[in-house]
């Protein structure tokens, strides 16, 4: 018998906090800036929370953005970094969805001017002067796992064409806590929470079809998987149902653990243009590839297989056609590129994408 060499890899500084309530129980010690959304935050509740939180919450700051573009951070910058500078090791609290946080990863950073984050943002770099505030994350959506990954994603909207573009820098983008209360995404929409859940298998999936996994990603990565195919449609049809939506919370976290070490892969590659293009949401934009992505994956490894096998309990030819039956029963119609020869062409242009060559399944079936 071959010997197999062991390969580990894992990194994630994150103080990680998940309980029901814990926002209205949680009291820190030191000042910080509220970044929030509104759909998922109301004014009463703000008020509460202020009142509980007293003089230590110096500001709050309402992000009405639906995507994290770079004219959005700019203008949040102009309420928020007056605030973050006022005193010292003042920290920045994002509570939101993927949108909200990915903004706060980019606004920790203070820059000089807006001017220079714009420039900063898109080439992915600080300068001398540039502050690094720490940063808490709330998740308020069950799927983005931004909470405990280093990079936020951007959207570049005055470039043509438009584009999305990565914010991750070195070895300084994660939040330093992630502070997860499932009651929090009892408000959360039916649509924004599907959209969202399927982000979060997305993110499961792709940690195990990925060259980065290992022996420490890939348990996690199955867990979740298995855990958001068994919840995400119970909770369509109970969205109130709180024990279901800390299920939920905890498999968003388990996929946004895995992602943090492998990244993402080919179906986020391809889900891109069709935000940009079609307006599509990000975590539909991602599950109408998973079936075409998940055979391509299954064709080229043994080991992804095996996990496929062990996420949907059934052998693989049926896993494929379960993960289609099970996508349309939640209003998804996958899409498979390699009908056509422009079809192929894009496939092969989104694998030789940063996040395709992530993709186990190098070659097309």
């Amino acid at each position: 018998m071959v010997a197999q060499t062991l390969h580990l890899n894992w990194h994630n500084p994150v103080a990680i906090r998940l309980q029901e309530g814990l926002i209205h129980q949680f009291q820190p010690h030191s000042p910080f800036v509220v970044l929030a959304d509104p759909q998922a935050i109301d004014m009463g509740t703000e008020a509460l929370l202020r009142r509980q939180w007293g003089h230590l919450c110096l500001q709050w700051v309402w992000q009405r953005e639906r995507i994290s573009s770079l004219s959005a951070a700019q203008s949040l910058a102009q309420d928020i970094w007056p605030a973050l500078s006022s005193q010292g090791k003042v920290t920045l609290w994002a509570i939101g969805g993927g949108t909200t946080l990915d903004l706060g990863k980019l606004l920790r950073w203070r820059f000089s001017d807006t001017e220079t984050a714009i420039v900063s943002w898109r080439n992915n770099t600080t300068t001398a002067a540039t502050q690094r505030h720490a940063l808490w994350c709330t998740p308020t959506t069950s799927g983005t796992g931004s909470e405990v990954t280093p990079w936020a994603t951007v959207w570049d909207h005055e470039t043509t064409p438009a584009c999305k573009r990565s914010w991750h820098p070195e070895k300084l983008g994660y939040a330093e806590c992630a502070w997860l209360d499932p009651c929090l995404t009892l408000h959360c929409p039916v649509q924004i929470t599907r959209d969202s859940g399927m982000d979060a298998l997305a993110h499961a999936l792709e940690s195990v079809w990925n060259h980065q996994a290992n022996r420490l990603t890939r348990p996690v990565a199955v867990e979740a998987a298995r855990l958001i195919l068994s919840t995400l449609p119970e909770i369509l049809r109970k969205p109130d149902d709180l024990i279901l939506r800390t299920r939920m919370a905890h498999a968003s976290l388990l996929s946004g653990l895995a992602m943090s070490q492998t990244q993402t892969a080919l179906a986020h590659a391809l889900s891109y243009r069709l935000t940009l293009e079609e307006n599509m949401p990000h975590g539909q934009a991602c599950a109408v590839w998973l079936p075409m992505t998940m055979e391509l994956a299954a064709n080229q490894s043994s080991q992804v297989r095996h996990d496929l096998e062990s996420i949907f309990c059934m052998p693989i030819e049926k896993c494929l056609v379960r993960m289609t039956q099970w996508l349309e029963a939640l209003g998804i119609t996958p899409r498979d590129l390699r009908d056509s020869s422009d079809g192929r062409y894009v496939l092969e242009q989104a694998l030789r994408s940063p996040r395709g060559k992530n993709f186990i399944g190098a070659l097309i079936a």
